[in-house]
């Protein structure tokens, strides 16, 4: 009876950090990390380092989408197609594609290239992110939707490319949602 009750309790305890394994999170809480510098690699800003929030705040856009990426590969332009075809039912809302650890402008350009994307791709100046926006290293896809003034209003953490184009219509639902 003991040993059963052991196996009972270890199983429990797997069990628990099983789930607690698939909630994977990335991204600040309640408000984007602010200001940070990116080299544009698409976009009307092609070629010039800058600071895509500030661009977006100023303009005092109602919402943005912001996608933070360690690999530039088909789910990720699925992930990008789905949140292009909101923007151009609402101009207002500001995009973009950050990518970090490891994506070399060349991937970008190749995406860009085969999809002809609308939303702006761009490279992180800190290779790894910038570190107030808390990305987790585990997650290949961190999606922030914040409304003006920086609040979240949800946000996406993903393992790999292909979970998040298999959320492509939750993200550009959460768009819509944000831009109204």
């Amino acid at each position: 009876m003991r040993v059963f009750r052991v196996l009972t309790v270890a199983a429990l305890a797997f069990g628990v950090s099983a789930v607690r394994a698939d909630d994977l999170k990335s991204g600040p809480d309640g408000k984007v990390g602010g200001p940070f510098q990116v080299k544009a690699i698409t976009g009307e800003k092609k070629g010039e380092t800058l600071c895509y929030f500030c661009k977006y705040n100023a303009e005092e856009r109602p919402a943005v989408v912001m996608i933070f990426t360690q690999k530039a590969d088909e789910n990720l332009a699925t992930v990008v197609k789905a949140v292009d075809e909101v923007q151009k039912n609402n101009a207002k809302l500001g995009t973009m594609v950050v990518g970090v650890s490891g994506v070399e402008a060349t991937d970008f350009e190749k995406l860009q290239t085969t999809h002809k994307l609308t939303t702006p791709l761009m490279i992180a100046e800190d290779k790894d992110g910038p570190s107030k926006y808390k990305l987790n290293k585990d997650a290949a896809v961190t999606v922030l939707v914040y409304k003006k003034g920086g609040n979240i209003t949800k946000s996406f953490a993903f393992k790999d490319t292909k979970a998040a184009a298999e959320k492509a219509k939750d993200i550009s639902e959460a768009a819509t949602e944000a831009v109204k």
